[in-house]
């Protein structure tokens, strides 16, 4: 009878460390979707005069993954062989593709420094250079149709560009609004680049193998 006592005892003693678990499990999972939604709460309420211009995030880009200039330099309209930003604009500029996002847009052989970056085109670039530098890969569309279901806005996006918005936003290159939406069109800002650069210079510190990656630049698609 002592025994049976005792079994039962250390049964229910399991069951309750057993359920503890789960609970400390699921409580770490929310605390974790919660703080990726405040971060992205308190960058969404940030000022306008916090948006980044494109030659903003090409320098930094440029900078943060070490790119080189590409075999063949791109002839911009708006950016010249002299300028202090041409070398940020010729780097970067690989990696923008740019018809992915407007498939109908008219191409145009402007770099548009001065524009303000969206969060789409900013997350298009980023994930452009972490596969070209072997650092993560392109979801497949089966992948990007998983990662997308729960996300409202993501048909906002073009069919082209929504594997690199769910590459992003799965590997936290794309940090989620309230309500899990990503809202590709607004404005990337200052605060937001800062963060993001900071998280991927400790998850995909930029390999030595790499600074030395030659690419080819494309005639300018927009």
């Amino acid at each position: 009878m002592k025994s049976l006592a005792t079994t039962l005892l250390i049964f229910v003693t399991c069951l309750i460390v057993a359920g503890t678990m789960a609970l400390i499990d699921r409580t770490q999972a929310a605390l974790s979707s919660s703080r990726a939604n405040m971060q992205g709460d308190a960058i969404q309420v940030a000022g306008a005069g916090d948006r980044t211009t494109l030659m903003e995030f090409a320098k930094s880009v440029q900078e943060q993954f070490a790119l080189p200039q590409p075999g063949a330099p791109v002839a911009f309209d708006d950016v010249h062989p002299g300028d202090s930003d041409y070398a940020a604009a010729q780097a970067v500029y690989p990696f923008l593709h740019r018809q992915l996002l407007c498939p109908d847009c008219a191409m145009t052989s402007s770099f548009f420094p001065k524009n303000s970056l969206t969060r789409a085109q900013a997350a298009v670039a980023l994930v452009s250079i972490l596969v070209a530098q072997e650092q993560i890969s392109l979801l497949s569309p089966e992948q990007t149709s998983d990662v997308l279901a729960n996300v409202p806005d993501a048909d906002s996006v073009s069919v082209f560009a929504r594997p690199y918005i769910a590459t992003a936003f799965a590997n936290g290159i794309l940090t989620p609004h309230a309500g899990n939406t990503i809202h590709p069109w607004q404005p990337y800002l200052r605060t937001e680049m800062v963060v993001e650069f900071e998280q991927m210079q400790r998850r995909f510190p930029t390999p030595a193998a790499t600074a030395s990656l030659h690419l080819q630049a494309r005639p300018p698609d927009d």
